[in-house]
């Protein structure tokens, strides 16, 4: 039995340090930029051995984007900024590799709707579709304000983990895990998640410096993250504990390279 991918809507703060649910939706539109390259690999090696984790460190600096708040378009403008810049660095990070990089599609929402073929409440604020390989982000009241803040900015980059996850391989071989019990599903589900963590941690990373980011910034994202574990603030036990997101964040932040995230091959300590 698989339960189902959780976002939670406990208030703006918590969503956005539950940043993140993959979300198999309907296929509604096909993305753009595709390269050819090798086949992804598939079965356990997709998730043990994968190719990502001997592709190196991210190395594509970002242009320091505008950092205007106050207005849902300026919001807009920083965050679009943002996914062209994590489409640059993966799809160079990909290449290495020699997988097929596809751009995912990203839908803005200011309010409650449908995303990923369900409903989406106001607290929400981030969702990969899977299926459609769309990001979406809600834009609210905290977007708005700060859309720059490096929470913000981690929210983003967990979805994109997402979608590189997509591609390599890596969310097939885990939809396809065998789970006869929800505790079997809930454990693959926080190895899944504690990766998207460390790869978003990975990219921001790669861009602190340009983007200007202080040392008392990255503590703040850690500290934040900490707080958000599954036993503070979810009723599933669906994407870690706070010790672990947050130990999590550290390695890939540390490494800068995928190598750091191979969440399916550590102990069970590690991805509690």
């Amino acid at each position: 039995m698989r339960t189902p991918h959780i976002t939670l809507s406990l208030g703006v703060l918590v969503g956005l340090l539950l940043t993140g649910t993959a979300h198999a939706g309907a296929t509604t539109g096909a993305t753009t930029g595709a390269v050819i390259g090798a086949p992804v690999p598939t079965g356990t090696k997709a998730l043990t051995h994968n190719p990502l984790y001997r592709s190196g460190k991210l190395t594509l600096p970002c242009d320091r984007h505008p950092k205007g708040a106050g207005s849902v378009a300026a919001a807009k403008k920083h965050l679009t900024a943002i996914s062209g810049c994590l489409n640059a660095s993966w799809s160079k990070q990909l290449k290495k590799i020699g997988v097929m990089f596809r751009k995912p599609g990203i839908q803005f929402m200011t309010k409650p709707g449908t995303a990923c073929g369900s409903e989406w409440g106001r607290y929400h604020t981030g969702r990969y579709c899977t299926d459609e390989r769309q990001l979406v982000i809600m834009i609210g009241d905290y977007a708005v304000k700060a859309p720059a803040d490096p929470v913000m900015l981690h929210l983003i980059a967990h979805e994109y983990a997402h979608h590189v996850q997509n591609l390599t391989g890596i969310w097939g071989a885990y939809e396809v895990m065998p789970a006869d019990t929800e505790s079997q599903a809930l454990a693959q589900s926080r190895r899944l998640e504690l990766q998207a963590d460390c790869l978003g941690a990975v990219f921001m990373s790669s861009v602190w410096s340009s983007q200007n980011y202080r040392s008392e910034d990255w503590k703040e994202v850690v500290d934040h993250y900490r707080l958000s574990g599954d036993e503070k603030v979810n009723t599933k036990r669906s994407h870690g504990t706070g010790r672990n997101r947050a130990a999590w964040l550290q390695r890939g932040f540390a490494a800068a390279s995928p190598s750091a995230c191979n969440t399916w091959s550590a102990p069970a300590s590690r991805v509690a």
